[in-house]
């Protein structure tokens, strides 16, 4: 009689001890991840960074609320099957119709894939696929940068058609066709244009697949140069890692301008829920840019929502047009972002390239205020909205980046 008191007051001290636990675990995760998206989309002041830094929120208690969901799911999938949380992470948001289009890319991750399953990713439609254009300059950064090679054994190119899949092959030994039906990615996207976002949106759907079929991945554009090797200078705790436009000193910082153009992130629930809900966004947001939703997304504060772990890349070493880098000795990549027009992205991009061969040598005994870069030039002054014309004055000239035919991914 008395062991069975003691084993009664024992089962109601543990279940008082539990249930705060589970209940955050069953509030928070089951309804979050929902990947609910926002009901409108308001884009954030990049003026107010006078404002105190938001914390990132990472429970520390998350290893015992991840024991606890394991059993919270154990009995929700008994007598709620759908709202267990393993459920809403495998519930896919993509299509049956349009899963098809991923046929074959499982089977290339595994063939180019690290030991701990990481992949690098660009994609590539026929404009950026002309010979001696964007890809060439792109495969040759990597040809001519400091133990970067061997990482060309790890690139997945990802064509938009057909012709672009052609001269990747060309070129490189892992292509992968990405099909999408009823639509157009030949020809250059002008900035914002309706092709162009959905050029985006496909590219997140890419994206999100590939974490779902547990692969991490450096997504880059195919406008930035490698001129080292990245992975010495991730994180290691981190989910997510991206570039920024203009950086504010603090890596944790959501006043940070990020650039979707160049990240690192790792496929775990987290980063799945999150871009499921980043994707859902777009859906909801069709006529809104990927980076706009993101910029939406940080200002709520959303992605402590899904216990992400974000840091945001120094421009120093994750170098940019945007925000240069004034260190050779450091500097990983250099992006040419703040600029529109493919042709002045190329010219900038190859010089920049010369600059990294001619005075990399020198690298160690920069000093600072030294020019050690002659770029941007031709990228400087092509986010300028051409001249007005006179009255009666002949219609102006275009010049590069201004004309329509020349217009491109913008200033990503």
């Amino acid at each position: 009689m008395r062991f069975r008191k003691t084993v009664s007051v024992v089962a109601v001290v543990a279940t008082l001890l539990v249930l705060p636990y589970l209940f955050m675990s069953f509030t928070n995760p089951v309804d979050q991840l929902l990947c609910r998206a926002f009901p409108s989309v308001k884009f954030p002041n990049n003026s107010d960074a006078s404002k105190s830094v938001p914390e990132q929120r990472i429970s520390s208690a998350e290893t015992t609320i991840n024991n606890l969901t394991a059993v919270l799911n154990s009995t929700l999938s008994k007598s709620h099957p759908d709202k267990a949380l393993s459920n809403v992470l495998n519930k896919s948001t993509v299509p049956e119709s349009a899963s098809s289009s991923f046929d074959g890319l499982e089977a290339m991750l595994s063939s180019v894939a690290t030991a701990d399953k990481t992949v690098i990713v660009t994609t590539l439609n026929q404009a950026w696929a002309a010979k001696d254009a964007m890809i060439d300059t792109f495969l040759e950064s990597f040809h001519k940068g400091e133990n970067t090679q061997f990482l060309l054994n790890h690139l997945v190119i990802v064509a938009l058609d057909h012709r672009s899949l052609e001269r990747c092959r060309e070129l490189h030994h892992h292509c992968f066709m990405l099909r999408t039906e009823g639509v157009d990615f030949t020809s250059r996207k002008r900035y914002m244009t309706e092709d162009f976002l959905k050029m985006m949106w496909r590219r997140m759907s890419l994206l999100r697949t590939i974490l779902e079929m547990g692969y991490n991945f450096v997504f880059t554009d195919a406008d930035i140069l490698w001129f080292r090797n990245p992975f010495d200078h991730f994180a290691n705790n981190t989910d997510f890692q991206i570039s920024s436009d203009k950086y504010r000193g603090n890596p944790y910082s959501f006043y940070n301008r990020p650039n979707c153009g160049y990240q690192y992130t790792r496929s775990n629930n987290r980063t799945i829920a999150m871009y499921r809900h980043w994707c859902q966004g777009g859906e909801e947001n069709p006529s809104i840019d990927e980076q706009s939703v993101l910029k939406v997304m940080l200002k709520r504060n959303e992605i402590a929502t899904y216990n992400v772990k974000i840091r945001f890349l120094e421009t120093e070493r994750f170098s940019g047009f945007c925000e240069i880098s004034k260190n050779m000795s450091k500097v990983v990549t250099m992006h040419a972002n703040c600029c529109v027009g493919m042709d002045n992205k190329i010219e900038d991009l190859r010089q920049a390239l010369m600059d990294w061969e001619g005075r990399r040598p020198l690298a160690s005994i920069n000093t600072p205020g030294t020019k050690i870069w002659n770029v941007p030039a031709a990228c400087r002054y092509s986010m300028r909205s051409p001249p007005r014309r006179k009255r009666n004055s002949p219609p102006w000239r275009e010049t590069k980046g201004q004309g329509s035919n020349n217009q491109l991914a913008g200033k990503r």
